[in-house]
C-alpha cells in the first residue's frame, strides 16, 4: 500500500527544481505529463537496430559458453601451482632459520663486547690504581 502511495505522489512531483520554482500550478504538470507520454520518433535506424540485437544475441551465446565452462583448474596447472607454493614455504622456513640464527650470533656479539669492555675497565682501573701507587 505505501509502494502505490508513494508512486501516485511522485506523479505529480516536479521532475526538475526550475520547474518548481517557474510553474507552480497543477495544470501545468498535466500538461506536461501528456506531452511527456508521446513517444518520440526512434533515433536510431531499423537496420542498427537489427545490428545491435544480432551483437547482443552473440554476446549472450558467449556468456553462455563462458558460463558452462567449469570453474576447475588443470591439473597441470595446478600441479605447478602447488609445486611453487611449496617451495615458497620451504624457502620461508629457511629464511626465518637463518634470521634467528643472526640474532643468535648478534647476541653472541653483544655479550663478547660488554665482556672485552669490563675487561678494558678492569685493565685501566688497575693501571691507573699502579700509577697512584708509585
Amino acid at each position: 500500500m505505501g509502494i502505490v502511495t508513494m508512486v501516485r505522489i511522485s506523479r505529480n512531483m516536479p521532475r526538475k527544481l526550475a520547474e518548481v520554482a517557474a510553474y507552480g500550478s497543477q495544470v501545468y504538470y498535466a500538461d506536461e505529463m501528456a506531452k511527456s507520454h508521446v513517444l518520440a520518433a526512434p533515433s536510431i535506424s531499423t537496420s542498427e537496430y537489427k545490428n545491435m540485437m544480432l551483437r547482443m544475441a552473440e554476446m549472450e551465446e558467449k556468456l553462455n559458453v563462458l558460463s558452462s565452462k567449469p570453474q576447475a583448474m588443470p591439473a597441470e596447472k595446478e600441479g605447478l601451482l602447488s609445486a611453487a607454493i611449496k617451495r615458497a614455504d620451504s624457502l620461508e622456513l629457511e629464511l626465518s632459520m637463518v634470521k634467528k640464527a643472526l640474532e643468535d650470533t648478534v647476541a653472541k656479539q653483544q655479550e663478547l663486547l660488554a665482556y672485552i669492555e669490563k675487561k678494558r675497565k678492569k685493565k685501566n682501573v688497575s693501571l691507573h690504581i699502579s700509577d697512584c701507587a708509585w
